[in-house]
């Protein structure tokens, strides 16, 4: 009933449901955690700290449906993050970049780099460069460890309080009371301060954020641009409430300190105009395809009509119209993978398999395309060529558990029983259940199936392996 509720819409009560859904979900008795380390007291356990504490937020997101989970739009805004992160001088987290279901104008900067976009932020952008410019403000907040340090400076919090917190931040613009009472419960005394990013904060991230745009080949003045839109927006109620201005307070004096640290040789006014603008209305377009409900208009677009003949499975013409698309832009790589994806539910798998062949040429070591070429060829059953594919895309992507989790699929498919079971257990290494992952090493072991090399490599990693403390493999 509740994810029901949630999924139907994302407003201040939802919000407030789904916070309530991450207290309720947190395992472990909720006082049997120590409490954060302090800033500089163990700077490697305090990015693994912050990396638990994100990775648990962002999975009850996914829990709750509020995750947009599409492997192309995933792709797309990570290569913006990764492209800003490439910037930095000193990197040391990996970050995750995700889309929200949410129609709101916001996003929210979580510990251990995982930033979240909601939909209406991605509906309200004009262009690339403020969708950068907000992940460039995001990447900020982490790598100044903002969130943390108010965190931090609630004393004695476990798991659960600083769960709470991290609701309250989120929920801090649209429900106060409600956000007000998760601090008390994660946090008694901690005050009001922690619920919104302080103005110094703000400022500090504005700082780094436009660094990064600066060197980047995106154009710094639309984080200036998107922050006056989104005032003039409320100003004059055009959107009914934009979280982000509540999250993020914004004033003439940011805007303007913001403006003043502009380079006026940034390298952003190089890039070609026409080719960035396509690519973002192309990922708009196929957003709204995936989650209908954050488009604020029918729009007219060649590429928006033909996904809405595949969203009524009028497949003929979509295929004809995504056709014409590819004749004027040839190696497009939304347009091609909507005409797979036509094929493949027209039922046409080995013509999806050809221009998935086709894109591999373009991006040979691709994730996404690789998996999907493997789906339909273990679905047509030429298991040969579906091998041959994995173990490229395994040299290629050995730490990624979704290869594992495609092997799981090809050795079940063939009835190879030990393979399958260390493809399982290397996917649940991988996606961080090393404790399951154990389990299953150590029943393999005590059976024959195994190759000496392979026996001896099993008995190493089993031997290693540390039990978790604190959410912390040693």
């Amino acid at each position: 009933m509740l994810l029901n509720s949630l999924l139907r819409g994302w407003n201040s009560g939802l919000r407030a449901a789904f916070a309530l859904l991450i207290l309720l979900t947190v395992p472990g008795q909720p006082g049997a955690d120590p409490e954060l380390p302090m800033l500089g007291v163990n700077a490697q356990l305090n990015l693994q700290k912050e990396y638990v504490l994100g990775k648990s937020f962002f999975e009850r997101l996914q829990d709750a449906g509020m995750v947009i989970d599409d492997p192309l739009l995933d792709r797309y805004i990570n290569d913006i993050g990764s492209s800003l992160l490439g910037l930095l001088d000193v990197r040391l987290r990996d970050y995750r970049f995700f889309l929200v279901r949410d129609n709101s104008v916001n996003a929210f900067a979580v510990p251990g780099g995982f930033i979240g976009v909601h939909a209406g932020l991605v509906a309200t952008a004009r262009s690339e460069d403020e969708l950068a410019a907000v992940l460039a403000h995001e990447i900020a907040h982490v790598e100044l460890r903002h969130t943390m340090q108010l965190i931090e400076h609630a004393q004695g919090v476990n798991t659960v309080g600083m769960l709470s917190i991290l609701a309250a931040i989120l929920l801090g613009g649209q429900n106060p009371d409600f956000a007000r009472a998760l601090l008390a419960a994660g946090a008694a005394g901690s005050g009001q301060s922690i619920v919104n990013f302080t103005r110094s904060n703000e400022y500090e991230a504005d700082r780094l954020g436009i660094e990064l745009l600066n060197r980047s080949g995106y154009k710094p003045q639309a984080m200036a641009d998107f922050m006056r839109k989104l005032q003039r927006k409320e100003q004059v109620g055009s959107v009914s409430s934009i979280e982000y201005l509540r999250t993020h307070p914004v004033g003439a004096n940011r805007i303007a300190e913001i403006e003043g640290r502009i380079k006026p040789d940034s390298p952003g006014k190089a890039i070609e105009k026409t080719y960035r603008l396509n690519r973002f209305e192309q990922f708009r377009d196929y957003l709204y395809y995936i989650y209908p409900d954050a488009e604020p208009s029918r729009r007219q677009t060649a590429f928006r009509s033909a996904l809405r003949s595949i969203e009524s499975g009028d497949y003929t013409a979509a295929n004809s119209a995504l056709g014409r698309l590819i004749e004027n832009d040839p190696d497009n790589l939304w347009y091609r993978y909507s005409l797979a994806e036509s094929e493949e539910l027209a039922g046409n798998l080995q013509r999806a398999n050809l221009i998935y062949e086709r894109l591999l040429l373009l991006y040979p070591k691709d994730l996404l395309l690789g998996r999907k070429l493997v789906e339909n060829l273990i679905r047509l059953g030429q298991f040969d060529a579906a091998t041959t594919r994995l173990d490229g895309l395994r040299e290629a992507h050995p730490q990624q558990p979704a290869v594992y989790q495609q092997l799981v699929k090809l050795y079940l498919a063939t009835g190879d029983d030990v393979q399958r079971q260390l493809a399982e257990a290397d996917y649940h290494w991988l996606s961080g259940n090393q404790q399951r992952a154990v389990v299953l090493y150590s029943a393999l072991l005590e059976g024959d199936g195994l190759d000496l090399i392979s026996e001896q490599k099993l008995r190493q990693k089993v031997s290693d392996y540390k039990p978790k403390k604190d959410g912390i493999s040693r």
